[in-house]
């Protein structure tokens, strides 16, 4: 391996913010970091509150005295030395040549997970600065990993971002052995134990945690045989509220649009139907083992009483989260079956459903639907609750304009969405599926400021609809000397547009003009061809659409016409404002599919992609968030995610946050279980405008997940 070392010694504080994959907390400007030591080897400093870290600058390509460009990873160890222990999230950050770094953020960033006490290896390939993914690899000892930004080659850059984010805490971050290599580095990891026998954190205790095998199976057996609360009142078996008759019903779920311009969604016996819902409602929560071996107190036998704990996940390492394979065990299903015994499944469902309608949940998101039980959710075999459908692997085309946007104009994108629509026959006549997504969070909607007609007129390759583009201006610019004065470029002929144009909004106010106006018409094909096919085969269900990680800008509202409900998920605390804002520019019913608030208190080093002080404030910014959304008339109901807490040593999403409505050992966190009752109680007369909402602010400190 060809090692570059990079000093530490010329790094000065400076405070930046990265671009990120989720919407920002909020406008705290970062600062330096205050330097604590420092030699060629070691770098040592405390991050404030609002979050900062330190600089290096160098010349293009030649970024602390190292040849970029003869490189293909960079790589650093780090220790975050955490009292309170919760993780990290380090932020490293690369700028171009022709950046400013003192006005501009990163061209290119990352977010890394690093756990508290455990010295880790952070590396970047530098293939990921081409930006085709959102996710990185999971390497061994690192939580999850993001980048975000735009395309740079190693030879452009010029400064290198080391810090971390905003926090409730200041944050002190010992960096060491900062190097390029030219090939992957090795990963050494502190051989700690750092989970139990039960599935739980060691190194922190907190009220609640199960101190005994005897004491979980006591406490999950005297629940079975002794519900907590009787189930929410007036609720028939499609979920929908007995006291709210609307329409007469379809015998499918449908959308309603009430005389003082509320909109609902109503059962199918016409019944009001405000989606309370609750994501992954499945008995397991796997862990991955891979790599983390030996940080296990305790794991079983593959071939013994816990074998369907075990389970192995093949994925493509080129998409989406960036799994090639995991092996996984999954302690929640260890704990029930020390609990129940052989009829541990049963049981589970029986225990889950006396839950689900004791906290009014009347909606089990995609893991209820018959086709795509997540986690083999056993739900299905005893109940039908309702639920929504994912179709299928979202139509791509082979040459993709970016990430997973296909070249929507082709001939092979109309015949791909015809094969996606195909995926509905099976489930188009169950009336308990509420409807279904096309998809959840496209690749390329992550980027907050994309222009998706810009990376068209990028791409090296002659897309069909480049050809649809060159027809779009050559009827909006009589010829190409107006066009090319407009633009301020030298074309001969409009087919000169085939050849790579970058950064072309920089060209001139008409191309920014020009760029947003077809991107909309972009973005309205991708969603048009396959919403329409799957209206052809499933008439009945309701399309929600596309799970957006958040609407950024209105364009990427276009195509909502072919919609029955807009639908995104939405990481904020008060959801109100971006309600009204989306329904005015849609007019229809909108819904959160996935949304929630973490804690550090309990037994997980990680918050999720929203944070709350303390398990209490879990359940105030429950009520807070979906009584302030009901309140628009737009809003017509949300999916909570998640139903389990993720393990303490990652899913193989590398995902381990404190999300859930109970724990690895099956134990609800009643603070927030108790505020969903007191919600699904009250919510139809908040949005009827009968009833105030729940004003109460919860008491929030910054995300510290990727």
């Amino acid at each position: 391996m060809n090692k570059q070392s990079i000093s530490f010694e010329p790094f000065v504080p400076f405070g930046t913010k990265l671009r990120e994959q989720t919407v920002p907390l909020g406008n705290a400007i970062p600062v330096g970091a205050e330097i604590l030591q420092q030699t060629a080897d070691k770098l040592t400093i405390r991050v404030p509150e609002c979050g900062g870290g330190v600089l290096l600058t160098g010349l293009r390509g030649k970024v602390g005295n190292a040849d970029w460009n003869l490189a293909n990873w960079l790589a650093m160890d780090v220790n975050y030395p955490q009292p309170e222990q919760f993780a990290l999230t380090l932020c490293v950050g690369v700028y171009r040549y022709d950046q400013m770094p003192e006005k501009e953020a990163p061209y290119f960033g990352m977010l890394a997970g690093v756990f508290p006490n455990y010295k880790t290896r952070i590396s970047l390939g530098f293939s990921e600065l081409a930006c085709k993914n959102g996710f990185l690899p999971r390497t061994p000892g690192k939580l999850k990993t993001v980048c975000a930004g735009l395309p740079i080659t190693p030879d452009e850059i010029s400064a290198l971002y080391i810090g971390a984010r905003a926090c409730h805490v200041p944050q002190v971050i010992e960096l060491s052995n900062l190097f390029l290599s030219d090939e992957e580095p090795d990963y050494p990891m502190p051989q700690v134990k750092m989970v139990d026998e039960l599935g739980q954190w060691t190194q922190k205790d907190w009220p609640g945690k199960m101190h005994s095998v005897k004491e979980m199976v006591q406490t999950l057996n005297e629940e079975l045989s002794k519900p907590s609360l009787p189930p929410i009142e007036h609720r028939n078996k499609w979920g929908g509220n007995l006291n709210m008759k609307l329409t007469d019903g379809t015998g499918f779920y449908a959308t309603y649009k009430d005389g003082n311009g509320k909109w609902w969604i109503v059962d199918p016996e016409g019944y009001a139907y405000f989606v309370m819902g609750l994501e992954m409602v499945a008995p397991g929560s796997s862990s991955v083992v891979n790599e983390w071996r030996d940080s296990y107190t305790w794991l079983p036998e593959k071939g013994g009483e816990y074998a369907e704990a075990w389970s192995e996940m093949h994925g493509d390492p080129n998409q989406a989260r960036r799994v090639a394979y995991s092996e996984d065990v999954d302690f929640a299903k260890i704990n029930l079956i020390r609990a129940y015994g052989k009829a541990w499944e049963h049981k589970w469902a029986d225990l889950t459903i006396s839950r689900l309608n004791a906290w009014g949940i009347n909606n089990v998101g995609v893991s209820g639907s018959p086709l795509t039980r997540i986690m083999n959710s056993p739900l299905g075999k005893y109940c039908q609750y309702p639920c929504f459908h994912f179709v299928g692997a979202y139509p791509r085309t082979k040459v993709s304009v970016f990430r997973d946007f296909p070249d929507v104009f082709s001939k092979e994108y109309e015949e791909e969405s015809s094969k996606f629509a195909a995926c509905l026959e099976p489930i188009k006549d169950i009336p308990f599926i509420v409807g279904y997504f096309m998809t959840n969070e496209p690749e390329w909607a992550f980027i907050e400021d994309l222009e998706i007609s810009e990376m068209l007129l990028a791409h090296p390759e002659h897309l069909v609809t480049k050809d649809v583009f060159i027809e779009f201006i050559q009827g909006r610019y009589a010829d190409i000397e107006s066009f090319n004065q407009a633009w301020n470029l030298k074309l001969d002929s409009f087919a000169d547009l085939l050849t790579p144009i970058p950064e072309a909004r920089k060209l001139s106010k008409a191309a920014r003009c020009d760029l947003d106006a077809f991107s909309h018409i972009m973005i309205e094909q991708y969603i048009k061809v396959p919403a329409l096919k799957c209206k052809e085969v499933d008439p009945n269900h309701l399309n929600f659409g596309m799970r957006y990680p958040y609407i950024a800008y209105a364009n990427q509202t276009a195509g909502h016409q072919y919609l029955d409900v807009f639908d995104v998920n939405d990481y904020r605390y008060d959801p109100k404002e971006y309600i009204n804002w989306i329904g005015s520019l849609v007019n229809m019913p909108v819904m959160v599919s996935e949304f929630h608030h973490g804690s550090l208190d309990r037994g997980l080093p990680v918050t999720g992609i929203r944070g709350v002080r303390t398990q209490e404030e879990r359940g105030v910014a429950y009520r807070y968030y979906v009584e302030r959304g009901a309140s628009t008339d737009y809003f017509v109901g949300s999916v909570y995610f998640m139903f389990s807490d993720q393990p303490v040593l990652c899913n193989n999403y590398q995902e381990n946050y404190n999300i859930g409505f109970v724990d690895i050992c099956q134990m609800p966190h009643r603070e927030i279980t108790d505020a969903v009752r007191e919600t699904a109680i009250r919510v139809y007369n908040v949005h009827a405008g009968k009833a105030s909402n729940y004003d109460h602010k919860p008491d929030i400190i910054p995300l510290n997940a990727c």
